[in-house]
């Protein structure tokens, strides 16, 4: 195979993989959108209001918001590369979705330390895919703006001090330690902070775009 051959096979496939890999998400985050609604209509109860309800009523915001934001922050990641896949690429499109997915049989059981336990370990996964992914943004010279992403004050500090909360609050619960009152303290905030880690990463992927060096044509 010729150099310009494999240039242009190389630059077709560059080209193709942001599109193709915001599609793949964007299926998967459907799936788990509809899973969660189905699960709601099967068997969560949301009325009348009470300590329980309030429960299942935070536990269901929190992962249906995180779906969104994972939808939101591949799909911007995606669309900022441009490179030829490899195999973490495919592990990282599933694994969030699929842990979702996993994560929404947990919502408005009867006991709540499963769900803190599957919270806990979605902010870790979530850390973890993120690293990479900036990580293989940083690898192209013209994205090296986007270290910002790896802020400490950034949205990854959601993921860093979610994570053992919901550990220590899972194992606590696990033995009887938290009142439903305590309960419902500890899941309300998951929803808000999910949001607040979409505003940090959009502020922070916007500033890392507009310094971006200019391109020059070729």
């Amino acid at each position: 195979m010729s150099r310009d051959v494999r240039h242009e096979l190389e630059s077709r496939i560059k080209d193709q993989f942001p599109a193709l890999f915001i599609t793949l998400v964007s299926v998967l985050i459907g799936l788990v959108l509809a899973d969660l609604i189905s699960e709601a209509r099967a068997r969560m109860v949301f009325l009348p209001i009470t300590l329980s309800t309030l429960r299942t009523w935070s536990e269901f915001a929190a992962n249906l918001f995180s779906a969104l934001v994972a939808w939101i922050v591949y799909a911007h990641i995606g669309i900022s590369r441009r490179r030829i896949p490899a195999l973490p690429d495919a592990f990282i499109a599933f694994a969030l979705p699929l842990c979702l997915l996993f994560g929404n049989s947990f919502v408005g059981r009867e006991r709540m330390w499963p769900w803190l336990y599957f919270a806990s370990f979605f902010l870790a996964l979530s850390l973890a895919t993120t690293l990479w992914l900036v990580h293989t943004l940083r690898a192209e010279t013209e994205l090296a703006t986007f270290r910002r992403l790896l802020r400490r004050d950034g949205y990854l500090s959601i993921f860093v001090t979610g994570s053992p909360f919901y550990l220590a609050a899972g194992w606590a619960d696990q033995h009887h330690y938290l009142s439903p009152l305590l309960e419902v303290l500890c899941v309300a905030p998951a929803a808000p902070s999910a949001l607040l880690a979409c505003h940090l990463f959009l502020r922070d992927w916007h500033y890392a775009i507009s310094t971006a060096p200019a391109i020059e044509p070729e």
